[in-house]
Parts: structure tokens; sequence; C-alpha cells
């Protein structure tokens, strides 16, 4: 429950509030921060994926160019050889 924040301040912040009420100075900066990781973390997954799926695209188009040139290769060398 504390990691998708629901109902951590009625568990967790009151109790803790009603001894130490400076405790809040902790809490809500705590809070913002983990919150924040988490969001980074996922935003670097995606572009991390959408990375991998752009270099896998350039790499067929780069398989497919060589495969290209390659094959013209060959024809320019039947052509040589016939001659």
């Amino acid at each position: 429950q504390i990691m998708t924040l629901e109902s951590w301040s009625m568990g967790i912040v009151r109790p803790v509030m009603e001894i130490y009420p400076y405790a809040w100075v902790f809490f809500v900066p705590f809070i913002m921060v983990t919150t924040f990781a988490v969001v980074n973390l996922l935003v670097g997954l995606i572009v991390n994926s959408m990375q991998d799926a752009h270099s896998e695209e350039a790499d067929q188009r780069t398989d497919t160019y060589r495969d290209e040139v390659l094959a013209r290769l060959k024809a320019i060398e039947e052509r040589l050889t016939q001659d």
C-alpha cells in the first residue's frame, strides 16, 4: 500500500505526526523523491525499448542494403566473367 500511495497518510503519517508534529518534513520529500524515481524508471524503460526498436529497424535496413549491394556485385562479376 505504501508503494501505490494508497492510504499512506492514514496508516503511517498521521499516527507518527500525533507524536512528532514536524514529521511531515521527512514524509513529504520522501514521497516526492520516491514518486519521482519510480516515474523516471518507467520513462527510462519506455525510452530504452523505443531505442531498441529503432536500432533493430536500422540494422534491418543496413542488412537489406548490404544484400542489394552484394547482389549487384555478383551480377557485375557474372557479366565480367562471361566476356
